[in-house]
C-alpha cells in the first residue's frame, strides 16, 4: 500500500512538472503579446492612466503654458517627429513628482492636445487630448 501511495505521488508529481513545463514554454519573446510589448519599448511609447494624464495637464495649465500651432500640414501621431520650429517645454516639477514616468519627456501643449515628446529625437511618444 506504501509503495502504490509513493508511486502514485510520484506518478502526480511528473504529472504536474509536465504541466507547468508546457505552460511556461510560450513564455519569453516568442508570444505575441510579448512582441507587441517589447515593439512599444523599442518606440519609447509611453501608457499612462486617465488619473496621471489628468494630473499632467492640471501641472501644465497651472504653469500657464500658452498653446502653439503646429505647421501646416504636420498630423500628429504617436511616433511623428515634431519639427525643429517648435519648442519644447520641460514638464513642471509638480507634474514629474506626481507622474515620475515623464520625467525624461518634455512636452507641446496645443489647443485641445498635450504631446508627450522624447526631447532626444523630438519623437510623440503620448498623446493627451483634452
Amino acid at each position: 500500500m506504501k509503495s502504490h501511495v509513493c508511486r502514485c505521488s510520484f506518478a502526480l508529481l511528473v504529472l504536474l512538472v509536465g504541466v507547468r513545463v508546457g505552460t511556461t514554454a510560450g513564455v519569453g519573446p516568442t508570444t505575441r503579446n510579448d512582441f507587441l510589448f517589447l515593439s512599444y519599448a523599442q518606440q519609447h511609447r509611453l501608457f499612462l492612466s486617465t488619473a496621471q494624464e489628468n494630473a499632467i495637464v492640471r501641472s501644465v495649465r497651472r504653469q500657464r503654458g500658452k498653446a502653439v500651432t503646429l505647421p501646416a500640414g504636420f498630423e500628429v501621431g504617436i511616433g511623428q517627429a515634431v519639427p525643429r520650429t517648435v519648442t519644447l517645454h520641460r514638464f513642471p516639477i509638480d507634474a514629474t513628482n506626481r507622474v515620475w514616468a515623464v520625467k525624461p519627456y518634455n512636452y507641446v501643449l496645443l489647443r485641445h492636445q498635450l504631446l508627450i515628446v522624447s526631447p532626444q529625437n523630438r519623437r510623440i511618444v503620448a498623446i493627451i487630448t483634452q
